[in-house]
Order: C-alpha cells, then structure tokens, then sequence
C-alpha cells in the first residue's frame, strides 16, 4: 500500500483510558425519559498485549424500563476522518446543537423531543484517529486505517460492547453517513454469516437493519464503477436540478416536480447521446445542451464544449449561482461560500468541535487531557481504499446484498440529501437500480437536506420518523426508491 508522508504532528496528551458515568433525563414526544450515559475507551492489543489504538464511544441506554430485547443503533461518520459529532450534535443525541434564525449552529446545546432514545439505545462511536479514539502505535496505522481493518476494529468493538452489557438479545441496527456507508456494509459482513468477511472469523450475529444516509459507493453489482463522465452529469443531476431550482425558482414549478423532470430528461434523451459520443450530430447536442443548461443552472456553451458532459463537480458549484456571487457548497447547493481560495468552511465554521468540548463533555462527566476531534485531515491521505484480494472478494454492495439474503428480517433504509453535491441522490438510484438487493426490504427516502439529510428542520423531522417506523414496524409503508417524503414537497415561495 503506497501511503503519503505527513510532517510530524505534536500532542500535550498522555493517553490514559478513561470511562465515564452520569444520569440523566429528557422529555421526548411531552414523556420524560431517564438514562444513563457512558463514555468510554475499548483498547485494542497486538498479539503481545501492547495496545495499539483505543475506539471511545458515548452510549445513551434507558434506565427503569426492561433492556431485554430492547433495540441497540451503532453510528457512525465517515471521511475516512470524520467523527461522529455531527450525527450526534444535529440528528439522533438526546441534546442538539442550538441554532440561530439562519439555521446555522450556535454555541448551546438544547433537548431534542424527536430523540429516538424512549424506544432505542444509541452508541455513537469514533473510529481509531478521530474524536477521543486514538491510535497508539504510529507504527500500526496500516492496520486500523484501511477498509478492512476498520470494519474489522468496528465490528470488533461492537462484538465487545454487546457481551459487556449482555445485549445479544437486541435488534442491532447500524447507521452510517458518507464514508460510513461503505464502513456499514464491510462490517456487515464481518458480523453475518456471509463469506465475504474478510477475517473469515463467522460471528454469526445478525442485524435487524441499517440506515445508510449519503452513499459514498457507486459500484453496481458487479463492481464496475460507471463510466468516468457519464456517471457524473447523470448521478448528480437530481442533485443540480434541486440546487438549481433552489437558487433560479421562477417558472420551474414544484421542486419535487422539476427534479423528476430532469431525471427522465437523462434517462429519455441524454444517455442516449452520451453513448453516441463524438458521433452525435452537432445540432443535436445543441439542442440537448440548451437542456441541461435550463436544468443545471449552468452555461449552454459549457455542455457544448464538452459534448453534454459534467467534467467536475467544482464546475457546477461555480457556476450554478454565479449571479449571487458566490460558491455552491458542496455539502449542502443552498449555501453559498465566498468564491475566494483563502475561504476556510472548516476553521470559520466549526462550531461542533467547541460544543463537543465544552458543554457536551462536561454534561457527560467526561474530564481528560485529550481533546475531541471533530475531524482528522492526517486519516485520509494515508487511507488503504482497496480491500483485500482474496480469492471471493466482493465489493461493499456485494457485502450488503449477502447480509440481507442471509438475513431475511433485515430492512434498509437508504436517505440521501437533495442538495448533497457530495454523496448524490441520482448515485444511490444509479446503485439501487443495480444492486441486486431485496428491494422489498428497501426503502430509498430524497429529504430536501444536504449532505446531512436533517440539516433542515422539516428534513430531520422527516428522517427521525422514518427511522423510527423502521425501529418499530421494521418496515416503512408506501414508499419506493426514489420517492420523496410528502410532507416534503416544496413549491416557489416555501422553500426553508
């Protein structure tokens, strides 16, 4: 594995495990709710018993009711380097980020009545390098920072966690974001019964279901990605329709509307043309440029030059409000960063990192030397993206279309964001389309969010809703892959 070298960092820290305990209460749909929280360090040992690098998760479990058979949801991020801050700041922990009129995150933490804690335990955890997890052995980060050791230390630790409190009775759900997704379907196979784990330890332990927000894989079944251009002006044309309609509304009616429009403008005409290549006639492509210009927001000119394709997705965030003065954010089209390269989202912005460390922390009862981070910029480049070559090695859909053939109860829930100019929603129709998977167990939900589908308020209703029908009827009722939630629809003049 070819790595990058990075100048050496420099830590005040000296690790030393830690568990911390408190109790608490929060009033979800008008009931009071008590728990108890746990954070906690799993260390990891080679085979002399050095530790090598130590998971810390934060467990939320309801007290004064009966565990037994009461579900458990393992959760997640991406990156690779991305904690779980987010997940647990602005979706599904029993406290949320405050936020100001703008919907952007403020310095307060307040309850959350959605929390799903009255009906599921919630363990968020950090793997190895990001949040309070740490990798303790520089000389071991080809084992942790890979696709396979990280689903095989994730399983691992959920393994751990589910004999420390006796939970092998629960419904174990999994819930990953970006990255996260491709983390859930490797660990899938690490826990199932399916041949494709690539430890070849069969656990046997079967998962009731996932929920996989922003798929970060765009494999089909047989592992071939899409054709390089191709892939990109279809996967995210549901995507740049939406920021589209967002910034340029007149005359394109309902949002939900407008973005099916396009879509069937690429399935009717554009791919049609895109396999023609440089034998589509000239006309034509003038004709089907002045399209995807009405639909993208960007210049006809741009598709003429380039015969009908998308070369990146900077080009689209560049241009599609260009009139405001700004950039298309690429986690969420409706926000506009300045155009400037000196602009930083991630120092200006990073609210999470001071609400992790200085009101959650603390609520928590969790007092150390190290510092939560938000997020780790050192993981990525010296991540092993390839997954190892065994005889029946299978992609990450591969993974999960086995967990569910061998477990006939699992569901999944797939949630994309309609302004996620990162993870697209065309990719995940583009992947369920050609997965393979039990599309009766299947549900594939659009919520007008970013990259987090809750990054809005209507959004994160919608979401936690579903998740809950998921938690509680295990499956969701009169929904199919693609199709928005109602409550959704949007029309010029409502939009949040």
């Amino acid at each position: 594995m070819k790595q990058n070298k990075l100048p050496p960092g420099y830590t005040t820290e000296r690790f030393t495990p830690g568990r911390f305990e408190e109790k608490h209460s929060v009033k979800i749909r008008g009931v009071s709710v008590p728990f108890q929280t746990i954070g906690e360090d799993c260390l990891f040992y080679s085979e002399s018993g050095e530790a090598e690098a130590s998971v810390f998760s934060f467990s939320y479990m309801r007290t004064g009711t009966e565990s037994k058979g009461r579900p458990v949801m393992f959760f997640w991020n991406g990156g690779p380097g991305s904690a779980t801050s987010t997940l647990h700041l602005e979706c599904f922990g029993p406290w949320q980020m405050d936020r100001d009129k703008s919907g952007k995150p403020v310095y307060g933490l307040k309850e959350d009545g959605d929390c799903l804690l009255d009906i599921c335990d919630l363990v968020f955890v950090d793997p190895v390098g990001v949040g309070y997890s740490r990798l303790l052995d520089p000389g071991k980060r080809e084992k942790y920072y890979s696709v396979d050791g990280d689903a095989r230390s994730t399983a691992f630790f959920i393994v751990q966690w589910i004999k420390k409190y006796n939970r092998w009775d629960s419904p174990l759900y999994l819930c990953g974001e970006s990255y996260g997704t491709v983390r859930a379907c490797r660990v899938l196979a690490e826990l199932g019964r399916s041949p494709y784990s690539e430890s070849r330890m069969v656990l046997g332990i079967p998962v009731a279901g996932a929920v996989l927000i922003g798929l970060a894989t765009s494999e089909d079944e047989s592992g071939r990605p899409m054709e390089p251009g191709l892939d990109l002006v279809t996967a995210m044309m549901p995507s740049m329709a939406a920021v589209n309609w967002y910034h340029h509304p007149e005359g394109k009616g309902r949002l939900e509307d407008f973005v099916e429009e396009a879509w069937s403008f690429v399935k009717d005409e554009l791919l049609s043309a895109l396999f023609e290549g440089d034998s589509c006639q000239d006309e034509r492509v003038r004709e089907l440029s002045g399209k995807l210009a009405f639909y993208t927001g960007m210049e006809k000119e741009y598709f003429v030059r380039n015969r009908l394709r998308l070369e990146s997705e900077e080009d689209f965030m560049l241009q599609v409000a260009a009139d405001k003065g700004g950039r298309a954010d690429i986690y969420d089209g409706r926000q506009l960063t300045p155009l400037q390269e000196s602009y930083n989202s991630i120092g200006n912005e990073n609210v999470p990192l001071a609400v992790m460390n200085g009101l959650l922390a603390p609520k928590l009862g969790i007092h150390m030397e190290r510092l939560y981070y938000t997020g780790n910029l050192t993981v990525y480049p010296l991540w092993n993206f390839e997954t190892e070559e065994v005889e029946d090695k299978r992609t990450h859909i591969q993974c999960l279309k086995a967990a569910m053939e061998s477990n006939p109860q699992m569901h999944l829930l797939m949630a994309s964001g309609l302004y996620d100019l990162c993870t697209f929603a065309g990719n995940t129709r583009y992947v369920l389309s050609h997965s393979g998977l039990p599309m009766e167990r299947v549900t594939a939900r659009e919520y007008a969010g970013g990259h987090g589908v809750y990054s809005s308020e209507e959004g994160k209703r919608q979401f936690l809703q579903d998740v809950r029908k998921m938690l509680t009827e295990r499956k969701i009722e009169g929904m199919v892959p693609g199709q928005s939630p109602e409550s959704e629809e949007v029309t010029v003049g409502e939009r949040a």
